[in-house]
């Protein structure tokens, strides 16, 4: 009898053994099957909304950007503020910053923003560069809180000159007749807030 029983008790132990083996069958069965592991279902699901949640803010912040950068504008800044960038012989016309917002204008090169005003009455504030020859010839009208205005390359800003009425006016004119015209400043000199050489002057009345 003992005997018997230690021959039943083997299977008994291959038994366990063979549980186990099942189990980790069913466990290699049920992942390959879709429909047998609802836990990697879920997960797929919400690795994909995920996916399609982040998507939506990226394309919806795209098109409000774009609708709200005036057209005037080469780029908008992330607070507002509108960037416009002309190079050699561009903006011949001249260039106006939309209204309410800051303005950044830059017109470098040879005849970059020749023939037209650059009028930066509207803005919130101003910050004009122009860099070349004849570049801003026709003149520069700025307003708002504070006015920084550089105008440098012979006969840069020199027919139009400078005009600033805001708060603030900082301008400085390098290059041979550089706003040779006139820069005014509210109505007076600019004093020590404006910078002149090579035939330019800080003088509302010109400098002949």
């Amino acid at each position: 009898m003992l005997a018997l029983a230690a021959c039943q008790f083997q299977p008994h132990g291959a038994e366990i053994d063979a549980s186990g083996a099942d189990g980790d069958a069913a466990s290699e069965t049920d992942a390959a099957d879709p429909t047998g592991d609802a836990s990697s279902i879920d997960a797929q699901g919400t690795i994909d909304a995920a996916a399609a949640i982040d998507a939506r803010p990226v394309d919806a912040a795209a098109a409000i950007d774009a609708a709200v950068c005036p057209p005037a504008c080469t780029s908008c800044m992330p607070d507002g503020t509108c960037v416009i960038t002309c190079g050699a012989a561009q903006c011949m016309s001249g260039v106006t910053c939309p209204a309410g917002r800051r303005c950044e204008v830059t017109c470098a090169g040879t005849g970059a923003c020749e023939n037209g005003v650059i009028n930066c009455l509207q803005a919130t504030s101003c910050a004009i560069t122009c860099i070349g020859t004849d570049a801003c010839d026709a003149g520069i009208n700025c307003a708002g809180s504070s006015c920084t205005v550089t105008c440098q390359g012979t006969a840069a800003c020199e027919d139009g000159g400078v005009d600033c009425t805001a708060d603030t006016c900082d301008i400085t004119c390098n290059g041979t007749s550089a706003c040779r015209n006139h820069v005014c400043c509210d109505g007076a000199n600019c004093g020590n807030e404006c910078n002149s050489s090579g035939g330019g002057c800080c003088a509302c009345n010109g400098c002949n």
